[in-house]
C-alpha cells in the first residue's frame, strides 16, 4: 500500500534533489543541436511523470504546470497506459519559463533511474535507457557530482519506503536492463 506524500515530503524531496548534476548547466551540451532546447526540456521528448500530490503542490505554488495533453495516438496510449492512481503526465511551459526550484521531481532526477540487482537490492543509480543515445551526460560521468549522487540515492531510499510499488516497478526494469545487455 502507497503512502501519500505530505507538503512536508515533497519538500524534503526537492530539498534533496536541489543540487545540480553537474557543476555546469549542462542543458547547454545538447540545446544547440535541439533548437536551443536541452533535450529533456522538450515534452515531444521526455514527459515528466509526477506524483500526483506533487503536482498539486507545484499547482500551488506556481503556474507553469498543467496535465499533459497528447496529440498523436501513440502519446495517447502512453498516457492512457503510464498514467495510475499515483501518478500522472505533466508538462510545463518550456524551459524559458523554467523557475528551477519548481521543477519536478522526474526534472531534478533526469537522466537517472535506480537500479535494482538480481539479488532485490538497490545497488546504485544508472542512466534511463530510453535516452541513453540521447543525453550526452553519459559520456561525462566523470562531471558528476559525488554529493548529487548521494542526495539521489537517499531520495530512492524514501520513495522506496513510502512506495513499495516504486520499488517494484525499478526492480521489473532494472531486470530488463539486465536481460537486454545479456547478464541476467
Amino acid at each position: 500500500m502507497s503512502i501519500e506524500f505530505s507538503d512536508t515530503d515533497i519538500q524534503n524531496f526537492y530539498k534533496l534533489l536541489s543540487l545540480n548534476l553537474t557543476a555546469y548547466n549542462c542543458g547547454n551540451l545538447c540545446a544547440p543541436e535541439n533548437g536551443g532546447e536541452p533535450y529533456c526540456c522538450i515534452v515531444e521528448n521526455a514527459v515528466p511523470l509526477l506524483y500526483r500530490e506533487e503536482f498539486k503542490y507545484l499547482q500551488n505554488r506556481s503556474t507553469i504546470w498543467s496535465r499533459w495533453k497528447p496529440k498523436t495516438k501513440h502519446n495517447k496510449k502512453l498516457k492512457s497506459e503510464g498514467e495510475s492512481r499515483t501518478a500522472i503526465f505533466s508538462e510545463c511551459k518550456g524551459v524559458q519559463f523554467c523557475e528551477r526550484e519548481n521543477r519536478s521531481i522526474s526534472c531534478r532526477t533526469f537522466p537517472l533511474e535506480p537500479y535494482i540487482d538480481e539479488k532485490g537490492r538497490f545497488s546504485g543509480l544508472i542512466f534511463m535507457k530510453e535516452f541513453r543515445g540521447k543525453c550526452p551526460l553519459i559520456k561525462r560521468l566523470a562531471d558528476f557530482q559525488q554529493k548529487t549522487i548521494d542526495n539521489h540515492y537517499k531520495f530512492w531510499c524514501l520513495i522506496f519506503e513510502k512506495r513499495p510499488d516504486e520499488f517494484e516497478l525499478y526492480k521489473s526494469t532494472s531486470k530488463g536492463w539486465r536481460i537486454s545487455s545479456g547478464k541476467t
